[in-house]
Formats: C-alpha cells, structure tokens, sequence
C-alpha cells in the first residue's frame, strides 16, 4: 500500500482522463448514458473546492442525476441538496445564490471528491472498481497542510479512507458521528449517507447530517 503523503497546495498530478478506459462495466455504462443522455457530463468527475482547503468531504461515486449529469460531486440531486445545506449552514460554502439553491455552491472552504470517479450501474462500484480507481483516490488525499478535517459520507468512504492512510478496518469500526484520528493532523469524520433512501428510511435526517459539519466546525475552531 501506498502511504498517503502530505503536499502543500499543489495541484493534484494524477486525474483520470475524459475516457478513462480502466473499468470495462463502467465503460460501458458510460457509453450507454451517453446515447441516453448526450447533453450530460458521462466522464470521470474529479475534484470540486480549493486544494487547501481545511475540510474535504469524500463520498462513494458519482450520482445519476448529480455528479455524473453535472460533473460536480455531490451537485444536482438529493444528496448534493443535503451536502450543500451542512456546508452552507456550517460556514465551508457559500450559495451562489441563496434565492436559488439549485444553482449550487461556491466551496470557500472544503474540496469535495469521491472515492470512484465514474458513474457505477445502481450506484454501487464493483470492490474491483475501487481499487482500480484507488491511485486516482489517493492523489486526490494528497492533503495541503491547511487540511485538518476530512468527512467520511458513508461506508465505504470510511474504510477507503482508513486504508489509504494504513489503519486497520477492525480497529475503527464505521459509525455515524465518529471520529478518528488519521494523522495527528487530520481527523476523520464519518456520517451515514445522506442518500434519499437513508433519509426516507429515518436512517439519517438533514439535521443529524448537519451536525456533523457543525461538530468538524467547531474541532476546526479549537484548534
């Protein structure tokens, strides 16, 4: 395994291209949303925010509607709706205009980014998947050393994240709302999904969601 390392405000060196061929089934979705949906972004999607920023915030893939239609993580439909709310409401983002908040955010403070980069059938990526996408993953954690806090947006973004930075799984068990210490820079923060599923099913509402971001707001503000 590859440690993760520490840049300072570089720009990210490893970016998969528009027709990243690495994945043979997501190729292949690829180029079926293309005919269904020639006007959408049907590419990798890579990272949305400042290098340097204090916050990252990972996911597992791009949404249909959100990330993959419009080649922003987390931008577009109900997920990015709720990640918009936490980070607007605990001061990393800025709406670009709060009349209309569909129109998205302006990331003042938190790069976003998800563990794969294309677009998996049903929103689940393959463990074959994961790990052919993992260097691109990798680089996009070669953190700034402004960056002091990273939120874990579901299962797999919390054990991906343990693993680049070489902890054991069993050793840090995902939860929603705990925390971990991944460097003794860096604090991870894992939350439930804030998919429309979790939400319909009572698994997490937009309020516990948000918490989350005031709680890594006020762990920033200690430090």
């Amino acid at each position: 395994m590859t440690t993760t390392k520490v840049c300072h405000g570089i720009e990210s060196l490893q970016k998969p291209g528009r027709e990243c061929p690495l994945c043979s089934r997501l190729v292949a979705y690829r180029a079926e949303l293309r005919e269904l949906h020639p006007d959408w972004h049907n590419a990798p999607v890579l990272d949305y925010g400042p290098v340097d920023a204090s916050l990252i915030v990972v996911g597992l893939a791009p949404g249909h509607k959100g990330g993959n239609r419009t080649g922003i993580p987390f931008f577009g439909d109900f997920s990015g709706e709720m990640l918009n709310g936490a980070l607007t409401e605990s001061g990393f983002a800025s709406y670009k205009d709060v009349a209309s908040p569909e129109l998205g955010i302006e990331p003042l403070d938190v790069r976003i980014t998800n563990v794969v980069k294309c677009m998996p059938p049903k929103n689940a990526p393959k463990p074959a998947e994961i790990r052919s996408c993992r260097p691109f993953f990798l680089d996009s954690m070669l953190v700034s050393d402004q960056t002091r806090a990273v939120v874990a947006v579901g299962r797999t973004a919390h054990e991906e994240l343990l693993k680049a930075f070489e902890l054991k799984l069993k050793d840090y068990p995902f939860g929603h709302n705990r925390e971990t210490q991944l460097t003794p820079f860096l604090r991870m923060f894992s939350s439930f999904h804030c998919s429309q599923y979790n939400v319909n099913t009572r698994r997490i509402t937009a309020e516990q969601f948000t918490a989350v971001f005031m709680r890594v707001r006020e762990y920033l503000n200690s430090l």
